[in-house]
């Protein structure tokens, strides 16, 4: 009697005893494994403070699990049922993850921008329709500052699957313009014309000058159409502005300066004479 006893205490102990290095052993491999993804994110990535932050809710995570896949199995193994434990597991998971389903997602769609790099902080960029500079990026949503200061909030599992465009990983941006001059421009005037356009590219230190297309386009209803196309050496929208701005000045400046005319839309009317 005291034998079985014994015999049956000593074979609870034991198992305790292995259960207990188990989950030990597998804490301490969820931690280094944890240590080196945070090693590696330091040397790799420059945002590195925010996207450690989710480190320690991940390390959690997959803690929680081994402990269930663990305590599952010991019950398993003393003829508990595993289809009723995973359907009361899978009942109480579907109540927290219908409750929480928005957070879990904006918690996984921040962890793929920091970790892709898809922008950084300070950034000016475009999500779908919303187009600005980053100011925040936190757990639940980033935040877009406009041109106009507005702060638009989108969270972060829409940003996520979202089309974006990182204007300030773009080194330069294209500028096209179609220049008209009326029809009663002369030919020396014409050829005037293109040349101050080229000349204006090429003096404007801000605009690319080995990679532009400067020439006579079409013959418009009511315009001698001069095509421009150049890149200004700026991704993010104010600064591509701005110096798309100073060269339609300079081209107007000198145009007036030339006595070159710009066309607007116009039509000719002519009245047939009756003699009679």
């Amino acid at each position: 009697m005291l034998k079985d006893f014994l015999e049956k205490h000593v074979t609870i102990f034991i198992e305790f005893t292995i259960i207990v290095i188990v989950i030990f052993l597998s804490v301490k491999v969820i931690d280094f494994i944890d240590k080196k993804i945070r090693e590696n994110i330091l040397k790799k990535h420059e945002n590195s403070a925010r996207l450690l932050s989710f480190c320690p809710i991940l390390n959690k995570i997959i803690k929680a699990l081994v402990l269930f896949i663990i305590v599952a199995s010991v019950m398993q193994a003393h003829g508990y049922s595993m289809t009723s434990l995973v359907a009361g597991f899978g009942i109480a998971g579907m109540a927290v993850s219908f409750a929480a389903k928005e957070s879990i997602a904006n918690i996984f769609g921040s962890i793929s921008i920091l970790y892709d790099k898809v922008f950084d902080l300070g950034d000016y960029v475009k999500i779908d329709e919303v187009e600005g500079f980053v100011n925040d990026i936190s757990l639940r949503s980033t935040k877009i500052k406009t041109l106009d200061n507005s702060i638009i909030t989108i969270p972060n599992n829409i940003v996520a699957n979202s089309v974006i465009i990182n204007y300030s990983l773009i080194k330069k941006r294209r500028m096209v313009e179609i220049v008209g001059i009326t029809y009663g421009t002369s030919d020396e005037k014409i050829n005037r014309a293109i040349e101050i356009i080229k000349s204006v590219i090429r003096e404007n230190s801000e605009v690319v000058t080995n990679d532009n297309l400067i020439f006579l386009e079409k013959l418009n209803s009511s315009s001698i159409d001069i095509h421009l196309e150049a890149y200004i050496n700026y991704g993010d929208l104010s600064n591509f502005r701005r110096v798309k701005q100073d060269v339609i000045k300079e081209i107007v400046r000198q145009y007036r300066q030339e006595g070159i005319e710009f066309a607007f839309p116009s039509q000719s009317i002519y009245i047939e004479k009756n003699e009679n």
